[in-house]
């Protein structure tokens, strides 16, 4: 959790800003593709804007200082907007994880600037942030409301899939709570971010020579 950084204030109040506008970047981009596929309905709400009170979600912002986990409002889309059984919209989705991988690699290629002119604090900071982006990125990929995963799986899965979804969503924030729990004390999210992380540091790497 973020929150984890109390004494270390410059971490703190990096990763603090980085992942809150890491939130309404993830809905900007996700309007943008929205609207390259015909579907207009988040940008005609000011989706499109960076304007906090458009898109933070006051207990997703907290759940971000308390769990280092948080989500932003839920841009609204109309299916009947998109072409095929669903793929245009799921793909709506999907851009959100793939937002914070783009924060994450700017985080970390901002980090190692600062690591080259000798300021470990601010590269720690920028690595802290990169984390906690690739960690958004690797949760959303999950089935689970409120998460991009469920979205995309109602949007382009089968009947079963659709079930399975509806039946965690009506155990609300608590069935949220649980699963992530779940996924973090078994190993599993930190083996996925394990694997993006590598993926990013593999094309950092012959950049700064690391």
């Amino acid at each position: 959790m973020i929150l984890n950084f109390y004494n270390d204030p410059t971490t703190l109040i990096v990763s603090a800003i980085i992942m809150v506008m890491a939130l309404i970047f993830h809905n900007m981009v996700q309007t943008w593709v929205a609207s390259r596929y015909g579907d207009n309905s988040a940008r005609f709400q000011g989706f499109n804007r960076f304007d906090p009170q458009v898109h933070l979600e006051p207990f997703g912002v907290l759940f971000l200082f308390l769990l280092g986990f948080g989500w932003p409002k839920t841009i609204p889309t109309n299916s009947r907007s998109y072409a095929g059984r669903g793929r245009q919209e799921a793909l709506v989705w999907y851009s959100g994880p793939l937002a914070y991988l783009a924060v994450a690699l700017v985080s970390y290629i901002i980090g190692l600037i600062f690591l080259r002119t000798a300021r470990q604090d601010l590269f720690i900071a920028f690595a802290a942030a990169g984390n906690f982006a690739i960690r958004h990125a690797v949760i959303n990929l999950f089935p689970v409301f409120p998460l991009d995963g469920a979205y995309a799986a109602l949007a382009w899965g089968n009947m079963g899939v659709r079930r399975f979804i509806q039946q965690i969503r009506q155990y609300g924030a608590m069935g949220f709570i649980v699963i992530f729990m779940l996924l973090s004390y078994t190993g599993i999210i930190n083996a996925i971010e394990a694997v993006f992380r590598s993926l990013i540091f593999t094309i950092l790497r012959p950049i700064f020579g690391l």
